[in-house]
């Protein structure tokens, strides 16, 4: 759409620095144990929203297996960048890197049944127009798995469910489980 207002991605040097501290932060925190929490199976088709350098990505991938599908959206071309390399040592064949310039990823409507927001919700400027693209996305029996700790659980379900498209099905410390409401 050439009315949506453009986003501007962080710095290159910005993104290096967040990537170096994702690595930092693997070293000492098994992601694994996050993995667990996301309710992930063989087949689905998932949105990594905001997928940065892929940290969550390419497990995801792996999961999902062969008949399953990742795309991996963001809006930074290093990221895409990274999740191209990555998925290409890797060999898998079932991640599509999204390159975005708005909230609009061009992925087939009612086609996703799992969102991922981690550790993005809190760096989105228009959360209407992020969850809306979302609704939008999601098979109707389709969930978001939103973490992250820089905003309050009490905000990010204000947010979540104040755009009148979500319930929050679940609440478990910083993880929220969110599901659409019936489209009409």
């Amino acid at each position: 759409m050439s009315n949506e207002k453009k986003l501007k991605p962080q710095p290159d040097w910005s993104f290096k620095g967040m990537t170096w501290l994702y690595k930092f932060y693997g070293l000492i925190h098994n992601i694994q144990r996050d993995l667990e929490k996301i309710p992930v199976k063989e087949g689905m088709v998932i949105v990594d929203y905001g997928c940065g350098p892929g940290r969550y990505t390419i497990p995801m991938a792996k999961l999902v297996g062969p008949k399953g599908k990742v795309f991996a959206v963001d809006m930074h071309p290093l990221a895409i960048k990274m999740i191209k390399e990555k998925a290409a040592r890797e060999s898998l064949t079932n991640i599509e890197a999204v390159l975005v310039d708005s909230y609009n990823t061009g992925i087939q409507s009612s086609s996703i049944d799992l969102v991922l927001l981690l550790d993005t919700l809190p760096l989105i400027k228009d959360h209407n127009a992020l969850l809306g693209e979302i609704y939008r996305l999601l098979k109707p029996d389709g969930l978001i798995f939103i973490s992250h700790v820089r905003i309050k659980v009490s905000r990010t379900k204000e947010i979540v469910e104040g755009t009148g498209l979500f319930t929050v099905v679940e609440c478990r410390g910083h993880d929220m489980l969110v599901a659409p409401k019936a489209k009409q």
